[in-house]
């Protein structure tokens, strides 16, 4: 779970970064941004040119991802390691980032409360978590998706429970505006229609990115878009998605859903306040995919 930064406790550098952020949502043509994309990449093959060293070749996966905005990943967790992943989180506290913050645990949910994150200590030396995170082929995927190698700029734990206050907005229809970015999603527990499962819209990261990101019913998106591409499966079912896509999790009706988010990106998140934490696994990780995440 990573910190946002707002203009109330930001530093000057966070406030700076803000800004900036605002000002690229302002370049809402494709051209435009494919050109920023360009000029950044050409900028990082330059400062960082020895790290595309153990990432170069051609994923089979970026083409539909270039297409599409999402692509299945198989072979990333089993439903054993999943169910080890759970065992761990047991009893760890957890926190309401979207409502009260208040800490608390799987078996003290609060009534109302919607989304649960686990901190960034727990998430990272949870089993398995890296070692998904830093699997080959998703950094390969990253690398030839993004145009150079990534860094995790977003890694998290969160449980999205039944009822609480109504819907968050990440569950209603969204988009992400941050050039240079995409994520992979696993899920940690088996996910039906009626455990929250993730809806996205096909081709839709291809369109003209609005000045003002807003939510989406479901009717506004029926009806300029059609039905979107809804997943589902058992625990262990991955995919990755271009978020400036629409894209949505849906709100549970009867049991909570688990799920495991990793962002990749060219440079580190504009909203985020970075804090990296120690390690006490043994998945020997690349110092500068994983810089912001470990110390």
């Amino acid at each position: 779970m990573q910190r946002y930064v707002t203009f109330t406790n930001a530093s000057v550098a966070g406030k700076i970064r803000l800004c900036v952020y605002y000002v690229q949502r302002l370049v809402t043509s494709r051209r435009m941004r494919r050109v920023a994309h360009w000029i950044l990449l050409l900028f990082l093959r330059i400062r960082y040119r020895n790290m595309l060293v153990g990432f170069v070749g051609q994923s089979a996966l970026a083409p539909p991802l270039r297409t599409h905005g999402h692509v299945s990943l198989d072979g990333l967790a089993t439903g054993s390691e999943c169910a080890q992943m759970r065992a761990y989180l047991v009893g760890m506290p957890m926190q309401d980032s979207r409502g009260s913050r208040s800490s608390f645990t799987l078996d003290t949910v609060p009534e109302a409360c919607r989304l649960g994150d686990y901190p960034l200590e727990t998430v990272i030396n949870c089993p398995f978590v890296m070692r998904i995170a830093n699997h080959p082929g998703i950094l390969t995927l990253a690398a030839d998706y993004l145009g150079f190698t990534p860094i995790i700029t977003g890694l998290g734990l969160r449980w999205t429970f039944p009822g609480g206050r109504g819907a968050d907005d990440v569950q209603h229809f969204h988009r992400d505006c941050e050039v240079g970015t995409f994520k992979v999603l696993v899920y940690l527990t088996d996910v039906d229609d009626g455990c929250g499962p993730h809806t996205f819209i096909p081709a839709s990261h291809l369109e003209r990115m609005p000045v003002r990101l807003r939510i989406h019913s479901d009717d506004d998106i029926m009806r300029t878009h059609g039905v979107g591409l809804t997943m589902l499966g058992p625990a262990g079912t991955a995919f990755a998605i271009d978020t400036k896509g629409l894209h949505k999790g849906a709100m549970p009706t009867t049991h909570p859903r688990l799920l495991l988010v990793i962002q990749y990106s060219l440079l580190p998140c504009l909203v985020f306040d970075y804090a990296p934490v120690d390690y006490t696994g043994r998945v020997v990780l690349h110092p500068y995919v994983n810089r912001l995440m470990v110390a």
